[in-house]
């Protein structure tokens, strides 16, 4: 079986002694996992590529560029859920692939691969795999014998009964029932896609074992970790509990006393807050932060002129003046901003704005910039998912821009969040405004058009699927029945070849954070015959002919997959 618990001897060790390629999902977690990485292979002189990978093609492209290069292989975050071995069509024993991916399931021809496909996973970490018996078997696998067997008694089954000879029969019959297990506990392993540990949480997990932890790898490992919770890739438990397990370290790199000289000027201090759920406070106004986070947008419908004026007056029942709340946060009134939190609790209580703050890590950097782990989970997304790069430049900003020492990226990845966040309220009340949001029984779903201001910002998944939360928490405030109902929503990918981008996210009321978009896509495309794409590793993300995206949703309303 292709598990790796030893995550040090059976993975580290075996890969620093030669030329590494590293491939790299476009995401915070994958981003932060591979500057781990990156740090104890520059202790260790280990020579090593990057290359970051935005779907199955370019996954296959990468590795058939490097293949005669590399003998080791890291996937973060991509690779898990697809037969690797399938796609790329190594030579045997020639490479061995080493999958850091937190999605799961993981797809079965990894985990019973042997020796080339090592799936790295936190020690303890349970799978529920199904056995290697219950899916493989080739003496099983014939399916001819399925035609021997119906529900009928006076089918196939009864002749050859009467005619054959009993022991092939029963034999026969062996097959087909195992086959029939087989297909039902497949369909249960892969019914769900869900996530594990984060990717940057196992690499710092590494870095301890190897006595080589510090506060930049510990403040990369709580990055990921925040995108985890901020994405809805876990549940607030899992996040709770990975979060405790990681306070000691933030406790012990960060001791403080009284006879301490002040932090130097190049210094990072960490420390445990309870934050507010909005987004970029600290580097935007007040005013507006609670107009375009989704919690407090959501919540006084701030698309509304009577949700507008509503915000307004809780803005004056927190005492703070409204020339104060426009301001930078950082340029307020100091007996304000020292009071805020306190405020805006008491005030949130009157309004009956309940569950308003998440655990969490603030970092201060020098003397001058302080940064929620939020707030750089928001900015760094931003910068990988740029409009005007490329990819590859994208994801290289956000590298660039998760260094500490490079304040000007940092800060680049700010205001693309601010405008991202702006963007996904503007177009929200054009939902709204326009009557676009349609209940299609199962799910409701809502198009982009092409012409929207922004309209590119949607192309990409990451924000495209925030738009499809921040939707659904805003059409939950005036319909609380759909918050058993998922999302779907869907923007123009490429104008020129005609296609679109579509995704979907769970109900609200769903904890688990579990999604059956992946086999409810693929089904409702294959019925249609759908000229559709699936290439990103996440399922629930696809591209589909805009000619086609009508007959598919009316296929997936009738397929009542949800």
């Amino acid at each position: 079986m292709g598990i790796t618990e030893r995550v040090r001897e059976e993975f580290y060790d075996r890969i620093c002694s030669e030329h590494v390629l590293l491939l790299c999902a476009l995401d915070v977690d994958s981003l932060c996992a591979v500057k781990i990485l990156q740090s104890l292979f520059k202790a260790d002189n280990v020579e090593h590529t990057v290359v970051p990978v935005d779907g199955k093609a370019s996954l296959q492209q990468a590795f058939t560029d490097q293949a005669d290069q590399v003998k080791s292989v890291v996937l973060v975050n991509c690779g898990g859920s697809i037969n690797l071995l399938e796609l790329l069509q190594p030579e045997q024993d020639s490479v061995t692939f080493y999958v850091v991916d937190s999605r799961r399931p993981y797809e079965l021809d990894n985990v019973y691969s042997q020796d080339q496909v090592q799936l790295v996973v936190r020690e303890g970490e349970e799978l529920e795999l199904p056995a290697f018996e219950e899916v493989y078997n080739s003496d099983m696998e014939d399916e001819s014998d399925d035609e021997y067997f119906s529900d009928s008694e006076d089918g196939p089954t009864a002749k050859r009964r009467k005619t054959g000879d009993e022991d092939s029969y029963q034999t026969r019959k062996r097959k087909h029932l195992w086959k029939k297990k087989r297909e039902e506990i497949l369909y249960k392993y892969y019914e769900f896609n869900t996530h594990g540990t984060s990717a940057s949480l196992l690499m710092y997990e590494l870095a301890m074992k190897m006595s080589r932890d510090s506060n930049d790898l510990l403040w990369w490992a709580i990055l990921g970790l925040t995108e985890q919770l901020l994405y809805e890739k876990v549940d607030r438990e899992r996040y709770v509990t990975d979060l405790h397990a990681l306070q000691p370290y933030v406790i012990r790199h960060n001791r403080t006393s009284e006879d301490e000289t002040p932090s130097a000027i190049n210094s990072m201090r960490i420390a445990f807050d309870n934050e507010l759920r909005l987004a970029l406070y600290r580097h935007w106004s007040l005013y507006e932060s609670l107009c375009h986070s989704e919690y407090t947008a959501c919540r006084f419908k701030v698309w509304t002129m009577k949700g507008h004026k509503k915000l307004m007056e809780f803005l004056a029942d927190m005492g703070l003046p409204l020339v104060q709340s426009k301001q930078k946060f950082a340029s307020m009134e100091m007996q304000h901003r020292d009071t805020f939190k306190e405020s805006f609790t008491e005030s949130a209580r009157k309004y009956q704005v309940e569950d308003f703050t998440y655990g969490s890590f603030v970092a201060q950097f020098g003397y001058k910039n302080k940064f929620c782990a939020g707030d750089l989970v928001y900015s760094s997304t931003a910068l990988i998912e740029a409009t005007d790069t490329s990819y590859s430049q994208g994801f290289l900003m956000a590298l660039e821009g998760l260094s500490r020492t490079n304040m000007t990226k940092m800060q680049a990845g700010i205001e693309a969040a601010k405008r991202q966040q702006v963007a996904i309220v503007t177009q929200i009340r054009n939902f709204v405004d326009t009557h676009q949001v349609v209940c299609a029984g199962p799910f409701v779903y809502a198009y982009v058009e092409e012409g929207t201001p922004n309209v590119k910002m949607f192309s990409k998944p990451h924000t495209l699927a925030k738009l499809a939360r921040f939707l659904r928490e805003a059409w939950i405030t005036s319909n609380k029945k759909a918050k058993d109902i998922p999302f779907i929503v869907s923007a123009p990918y490429d104008v020129e070849e005609s296609t679109c981008i579509i995704t979907g996210v769970p109900p609200h009321s769903e904890h688990t954070h579990r999604s059956e978009f992946a086999k409810a896509f693929q089904h409702a495309a294959d019925r249609i015959q759908a000229r559709a794409t699936f290439d990103h590793f996440d399922g629930a993300v696809f591209v589909i002919k805009k000619d086609d995206r009508g007959k598919f949703f009316d296929a997936l309303t009738a397929l009542s997959a949800f």
